[in-house]
């Protein structure tokens, strides 16, 4: 005992010693850095790749769509609030650089082509303009601003800088103008995902102090337990810092998830620890605990550890760090229950008991609790209860064959947020924001003039409009100037007068950034744009545009030339490739987590179908969830994906807790009845109370704005509570049924009796 009672006291000094660390890393994690979907996957995904080699030739995507109501076409106060934006000292880095790419003002683009030079009347510039430069009433006009990797790094500062020179340029306030693009939906997770944690972090573990509380009936229990789970958070986070990561909007989850995962092991070892202070023949009630409760912890832990570790398989960047850093932190969890409860009990024990004097009294209790009665209905109607569960399972695996993934911005934020009221503004005023890249490709050896060329950008770009999903264009054509044919001019010569014209119009057509020539290939830029808010189906959007850019080739020459290439890219596309990657990973995950859950419990449990019944009830709660969203046509996003994993390895817990107890009973040679019993009385409690505490703790996230992590915590809250429903309920009753006979003793050694 006293050698025991010297471990615990040096793992406390070493613990108090690493605690500065462990606050310090902690700290710097939560210190969110830029979030973006580009970070979500690195160059080797396809998708990501053609977008990166788009920007190398075009420059970078990430933008700032600014507009305000009197952003009009005769306000000369935007050419000040432009030229602000462009020599400014405050966009400049300390080396002179400048944070923003390009500064694109829908303004001086519609004074440009209104140039004699280019002999357009103003029909025909709007014509080019109208419904992405300018709005539909031909007067609403836009500013663009484009980002260096540089600026993305400081957005926060440079959106703030940007509305600052609005309002003393131009007299508008933040709140009177209207942002969009890239940069302001990461800059908006970003803010949300902060807010999420500012307002419901305390809370959320206040909630779980107070559960906590009430369920253990001490004080003492409680404390221990929520301390350890924010050590156990202190620790994972500290992790991360120290590994060269921090919490990104994506990952904010992690943190309340691990102190659930703490909470949960630690109230079933306090349950243990209870039961064995009531029985006067258990000398040291911590070394007991510890000695029934450290098996299904560490069962539990490794489970829940594969769970989470699945999602290391995952093609996308924020998931794979989620699931390495969450199922790290399971596991030095475990550790830290296993070490400190029993350690802390054994030092400051808790009183026992008064001993009862009436023990018939005692027993009659026990016959006629809740336990007693849910055996015997579960042992009356077990056939009936499998069967509905069984129906349930095959009901919810035909609602997922028709789940759909969403990464897009109003898939992340309520309906009444100012940046949704911003994207729709801007669409009804000045256009469609989401844009997709066609990019044409002439080799130099093309057996195509330069005006040739240019006339199938023309034929691309008509066929475009001609899309249903595409409601504006522009193209290198549109800054092109019209020509009219002298009459006394041969069309032969006219037409090389007019490839020499063009020809000299490079430098303008470059400068608009919709033409670019690199190693003698001209690179001719397309842009058609879709609606960011309607409810389009982009997968038939990107399919249409294909088609129709086909066909333009197709119809004007009968085969597409030699030397001449397409490629559909942008960050549309890039999101839509991501959309497909999540729900490739959402079944790639699962799938892992169950095999090697499921041979894990084959080898636990001692036999094959002993280990894939016990699965039933782990497969229950992520199979009924997903399902039900699968029906309900709601699409996942990328924090409804991470709970399927997790809720897998969380479920797994209680059944290794329940069937730990239920295989030591039957193998005392008791029948299934008395070990379901048994194990109730045994865990049942602690079951209630871990899903009850994790719940409601995680349930609180559920108010934030940010729908991500919304809907991961009640996703979660619901899962934990179909998992209680599927170990409390579905696995007693398959243990009660024929099946249950694969849990017996074999036949040999029934055969000694």
């Amino acid at each position: 005992m006293l050698i025991h009672r010297k471990r615990f006291w040096l793992l406390v000094i070493y613990l108090l010693i690493l605690l500065p660390f462990v606050g310090y890393g902690a700290f710097q994690a939560l210190q969110t850095k830029v979030n973006s979907p580009l970070d979500w996957v690195d160059g080797t995904f396809p998708a990501r790749a053609d977008y990166d080699r788009f920007r190398e030739q075009f420059g970078n995507a990430d933008t700032v769509i600014v507009s305000w109501k009197d952003c009009k076409l005769d306000n000369p106060d935007l050419d000040q609030f432009v030229s602000a934006l462009r020599t400014n000292a405050v966009f400049k880095d300390n080396s002179g650089q400048w944070y923003f790419e390009r500064v694109i003002s829908g303004r001086e683009i519609y004074l440009s082509l209104s140039t004699p030079a280019m002999r357009l009347n103003d029909r025909e510039v709007h014509h080019r303009l109208d419904g992405t430069f300018i709005g539909n009433d031909h007067k609403t006009t836009c500013i663009v601003v484009n980002f260096t990797p540089a600026g993305l790094l400081k957005r926060k500062e440079l959106v703030s800088e940007i509305q600052s020179a609005l309002k003393t340029h131009c007299q508008v306030s933040a709140e009177e103008c209207y942002l969009a693009g890239p940069i302001i939906d990461g800059l908006e997770i970003d803010l949300a995902s902060k807010d999420s944690m500012d307002r419901f972090v305390l809370p959320s573990t206040l909630m779980v102090l107070l559960i906590c509380w009430i369920c253990l009936r001490s004080i003492r229990a409680a404390l221990l337990v929520f301390g350890l789970s924010l050590l156990a958070q202190g620790i994972t986070l500290a992790l991360i810092h120290y590994s060269g990561e921090s919490i990104t909007a994506l990952l904010i989850v992690l943190p309340p998830l691990i102190q659930v995962l703490a909470v949960a092991g630690g109230i079933h070892l306090v349950n243990y620890y209870f039961d064995a202070v009531k029985d006067p023949q258990i000398t040291n009630p911590a070394a007991y605990a510890f000695q029934v409760g450290w098996l299904p912890c560490l069962l539990s832990a490794g489970t829940t550890a594969i769970g989470l570790a699945s999602l290391l398989v995952s093609g996308l960047t924020p998931i794979r760090l989620f699931g390495g850093y969450a199922a790290c932190g399971v596991l030095i969890t475990t550790g830290l229950l296993l070490s400190l409860i029993p350690g802390v009990f054994t030092v400051w024990p808790l009183k026992r008991p008064a001993k009862s004097t009436n023990e018939t009294e005692v027993i009659q209790e026990d016959r006629h609790d809740i336990w007693y009665f849910l055996t015997t209905i579960l042992k009356r109607n077990h056939t009936v209860i499998v069967c509905l569960a069984l129906l349930a399972m095959l009901a919810a695996s035909l609602g997922i064959s028709r789940i759909s993934a969403s990464v897009r911005i109003e898939t992340l934020f309520s309906e009444n947020s100012k940046i949704l009221n911003d994207y729709g503004w801007l669409e009804d005023h000045v256009g469609s924001l989401v844009p997709i890249e066609v990019v044409l490709t002439c080799s130099p050896d093309v057996d195509l003039t330069f005006r040739e060329q240019l006339l199938m950008v023309w034929d691309i770009e008509r066929s475009l409009r001609k899309t249903s999903m595409v409601n504006r264009t522009i193209s290198t054509m549109s800054f092109a100037p019209r020509f009219h044919r002298p009459e006394n001019l041969s069309d032969e010569l006219f037409q090389y007068q007019l490839n020499e014209a063009l020809t000299r119009f490079k430098p303008q057509f470059m400068n608009a950034g919709y033409l670019k020539e690199i190693d003698g290939k001209h690179l001719f830029r397309i842009t058609a744009y879709v609606s960011a808010l309607n409810d389009v189906d982009y997968n038939a959007c990107l399919e249409q545009i294909g088609t129709h850019v086909e066909s333009a080739l197709m119809n004007k020459f009968e085969t597409i030339p030699a030397g001449v290439t397409t490629q559909q890219t942008g960050i549309m596309p890039l999101v839509h490739e991501i959309q497909r990657q999540l729900m490739q990973d959402l079944f790639k995950s699962f799938l892992f987590a169950f095999l090697i859950i499921a041979v894990v419990m084959t080898i636990v449990q001692g036999g094959l179908a002993a280990g894939l019944v016990s699965m039933v009830s782990n497969v229950f709660p992520p199979l009924m969830i997903f399902g039900l969203l699968g029906w309900l046509s709601v699409a996942v996003d990328i924090g409804s994906v991470m709970t399927a994993s997790v809720a897998l390895g969380i479920a797994v817990d209680d059944t290794l807790h329940y069937l730990t107890f239920f295989r030591r009973h039957l193998d005392e040679g008791h029948s299934s009845r008395e070990s379901v019993l048994y194990a109730y009385r045994h865990c049942g409690k602690a079951m209630i109370q871990t899903s009850l505490i994790c719940g409601l703790g995680l349930l609180v996230f559920a108010l934030s704005s940010f729908v991500p992590t919304s809907r991961f915590a009640w996703m979660m809250a619901g899962l934990l509570m179909m998992a209680l429903l599927g170990d409390l309920i579905v696995l007693p009753a398959l243990l009660l049924s024929p099946l249950g006979r694969c849990f017996e003793l074999k036949p040999e050694t029934d055969h000694n009796h």
